[in-house]
């Protein structure tokens, strides 16, 4: 398997603060907005988030009830000269870098240290809670291999000398130290039936546990760590 970064579908790196110790309002959004003309960001889209919850009445099976909440509104801002995006919501902020992603040091100097510092110039980011950094790929192989072919951590099928194997659904997370946790998902793609494909994410957290680390020492163990983890678990 080609592992060249630049083959990444989407790299993000997620940042979660302190609710407690950060106001938020709407017209945060239209500051952000404005600070972040200048480094390229001049399109924004509004989304709105819904958490529906399931819950069975008695032993009534056939008909769960269910309640839908509604999340903070999260707004979307864009670079699309640089295929960057930034997530921002109460306590959140997110920074994306779309395919071609070239290396985490551009990344870092380019859009996260920029975006951080105005984010912070507004008075946000207090109390830094965990760091996430998340790899997102799609790729396509011949219907005659076996998706253990390509990753490290399924079993060979291929052993059984049985059957065809036709789909993959995978989640698994890791403990690494007292403050990393790691997740992998796998799943199958729609077969377009000369090939098939499979979605990886490869995601790591890093927690703020004793509140001394500052952002850019958890940021770089998150980032180290994940790209480890995916270097060992593809081939």
């Amino acid at each position: 398997m080609n592992k060249e970064n630049h083959l990444l579908t989407e790299v993000m790196c997620a940042f979660w603060f302190d609710q407690n110790q950060n106001s938020w309002d709407s017209t945060y959004f239209g500051k952000f907005f404005e600070l972040m003309e200048s480094e390229g960001y001049n399109e924004k889209e509004e989304q709105k988030n819904f958490q529906i919850q399931f819950e069975l009445k008695g032993n009534d099976l056939q008909n769960p009830g269910a309640k839908s909440d509604e999340l903070p509104p999260r707004m979307v801002f864009r670079n699309k000269e640089e295929n960057y995006a930034i997530i921002l919501t109460a306590n959140f902020i997110s920074f994306h870098k779309l395919t071609p992603y070239e290396s985490w040091e551009k990344m870092l100097e380019e859009q996260i240290i920029p975006g951080l510092e105005k984010y912070f110039s507004m008075g946000l980011g207090k109390g830094l809670l965990q760091v996430q950094m998340l790899y997102l790929n799609n790729y396509t192989f011949p219907n005659d291999t076996n998706f253990s072919d390509h990753f490290h951590f399924l079993p060979l099928m291929d052993k059984l000398e049985i059957g065809t194997e036709k789909s993959i659904n995978f989640i698994s997370q890791y403990e690494l130290e007292s403050n990393l946790l790691s997740q992998i998902r796998l799943h199958t793609l729609p077969n377009n039936n000369e090939n098939k494909g499979v979605f990886l994410e490869c995601s790591c957290l890093a927690f703020n546990k004793t509140q001394s680390e500052d952002w850019k020492t958890l940021a770089q163990q998150a980032h180290d760590t994940n790209n480890k983890i995916f270097k060992i678990i593809t081939k």
